[in-house]
């Protein structure tokens, strides 16, 4: 199996062997009715007390300064990539988060977006990598939470191999 990193050039392949992030991790998979995605094993599911009806899966890491994963699929409502992307900017905007590096991608024919958002509540700063698409009438969204994103950049690039 070979999944394309979304944000770059490179290809991961995935036999279930180990491969170099910070170190050799084991990769392993993810997989159920609504979507498919490589994970590196240092991350696991939990069960998200406080998920949305629509979440699909959570995982989390203690990696570096630990980091959480949440996965959700609802109907699109037949609104573009481009819609759902703006209005999650502007949830959170209005929500006292500060929005950058907002972009958006074709990958395959699928525009996705792809932004981070930071929000500080009582002197400490959380950050966000939100990652989305409408595909098959469906909204795909994922987002990753840690107080240090980029310890987490690598583990990232394995996780949005999302079919």
């Amino acid at each position: 199996m070979c999944i394309i990193d979304i944000f770059g050039d490179d290809i991961i392949k995935n036999d279930n062997k180990k491969i170099s992030l910070d170190e050799e991790i084991e990769i392993k998979r993810y997989e159920n009715d609504k979507i498919a995605f490589n994970y590196p094993s240092n991350w696991h599911e939990f069960k998200n007390e406080n998920k949305n009806p629509a979440e699909v899966v959570a995982m989390r890491t203690d990696k570096g300064k630990g980091g959480t994963f949440s996965f959700s699929v609802a109907n699109s409502g037949g609104n573009s990539t481009d819609y759902w992307k703006n209005f999650m900017e502007k949830f959170l905007i209005d929500n006292g988060a500060k929005i950058s590096d907002s972009n958006m991608k074709n990958i395959d024919g699928v525009e996705i977006f792809d932004f981070k958002s930071k929000i500080s509540k009582s002197n400490v700063s959380s950050y966000q990598r939100h990652i989305g698409f409408v595909k098959d009438k469906a909204f795909f969204y994922s987002f990753f939470t840690s107080l240090d994103l980029d310890l987490l950049e690598d583990d990232i690039d394995v996780m949005i191999g999302f079919k």
